[in-house]
């Protein structure tokens, strides 16, 4: 026996066939009014879910009082497990809180994996096993990995910023991650070493390694990518064998140099050793200050001489002196010191200055006995 079912939820028209109970219950209804203007909300084979107007908006709408919506759903997860398998449809997902969790970690991309088995002696010329290379256009740095058994296998580190095509690789710099050494290729290794090499990869499209030199043997790689907007070479601003510390009170490596010592050009000047008479007076050579006066001479303005030391010793007493002038033909004595005893015999007089005339002459005048011994030098310093 079959009834008739007149479904009609709305003000519009319902069409209706009899329904028998003991067979496919509503597979026979055609078409439902569920209310609504137009006919936006008739339900048929042909619109199983009608949109309502009352519900649904068009982009850029602007809030009314009163607008009516959907309600949407999201589910608590207090822990980070996966709730859906791969290619499933989810839903959001909130915290113990009820915060809704978003994307605070970095993301995360597969591992780029190889093995080395053969050497690639140059950029352009593939050779199967030769490379292990992956794309990185989403990592601003890599940290590489090998193991395996092999021996005398040495590669080196590559970039590209295409990506695609074997020729427009170059080289890039990894840093160990144990040491402050900065390297463009392992060198030669025949066992897994202790370290492995983190790279900086921002703006790359892809990386890679390559084979330059290999005996036997298998050299497996495994590239992880980091997110992180980091540089991961800081060992970048020293080079590879300058030591690293931390701590002030790091102790200095013993040299044959001080620390920290910069050197500088200088000039000596072997003025006279001619002995003088009684009375009698030498005027040496005058020296520009600002230019180069021998080979091994300051030369340019940054070398200017800074500092000048004359000394003269004798057997007699008499004035050692110094003389500057703007002009290099008028002179003014600046400077004179008169000798002194010296324990042993003999006479002695320094002198040491800041210069700030262009020209200089050094000079000595005699006491009243005649020299049997005469010497006199000055030097000229530019730090």
């Amino acid at each position: 026996m079959a009834d008739n079912l007149n479904l009609n939820t709305g003000s519009g028209p319902t069409k209706s066939r009899a329904i028998d109970r003991g067979s496919d219950v509503f597979t026979q209804v055609t078409q439902i009014d569920i209310g609504g203007a137009s006919g936006e909300s008739l339900v048929s084979a042909a619109n199983p879910m009608p949109i309502s107007s009352q519900a649904s908006y068009v982009e850029d709408t602007p809030h009314v009082s009163g607008a009516i919506g959907n309600l949407m759903l999201a589910i608590r997860s207090d822990s980070d497990a996966v709730t859906a398998d791969n290619g499933d449809y989810t839903i959001l997902k909130l915290d113990e809180e009820g915060r809704l969790k978003v994307s605070s970690k970095p993301s995360s991309y597969p591992d780029i994996t190889g093995d080395i088995t053969a050497v690639q002696a140059t950029i352009g010329t593939p050779v199967a096993g030769g490379t292990v290379s992956g794309d990185v256009s989403r990592a601003s740095n890599v940290m590489m990995f090998c193991t395996g058994t092999f021996s005398t296998i040495n590669v080196t580190f590559e970039g590209s910023i295409e990506a695609t095509g074997d020729t427009n690789w170059f080289g890039v710099q990894a840093v160990r991650s144990n040491a402050n050494t900065i390297e463009t290729a392992t060198g030669n290794l025949s066992a897994q070493p202790a370290y492995g090499w983190e790279l900086s990869v921002n703006a790359l499209k892809r990386v890679r390694v390559r084979c330059t030199a290999r005996t036997s043997g298998t050299q497996s790689w495994r590239f992880v990518q980091g997110t992180y907007a980091t540089e991961p070479i800081p060992a970048a601003q020293v080079s590879a064998t300058q030591p690293v510390s931390g701590s002030v009170t790091a102790t200095l490596a013993a040299a044959v140099v001080r620390a920290g010592f910069v050197a500088a050009a200088g000039i000596w000047y072997d003025d006279s050793a001619t002995v003088l008479a009684a009375l009698a007076t030498f005027t040496g050579t005058s020296r520009d200050l600002t230019v180069t006066a021998t080979a091994t001479a300051m030369a340019n303005a940054a070398t200017y001489n800074k500092e000048v030391r004359v000394s003269a010793e004798s057997d007699q007493s008499g004035t050692l002196w110094v003389e500057f002038s703007r002009d290099n033909t008028n002179w003014r004595r600046a400077k004179s010191a008169p000798t002194a005893a010296v324990t042993g015999g003999g006479q002695f007089a320094e002198i040491i200055f800041r210069p700030s005339w262009r020209y200089m002459r050094v000079g000595f005048t005699n006491g009243a006995t005649l020299q049997t011994r005469f010497s006199i030098g000055s030097m000229l310093i530019a730090n």
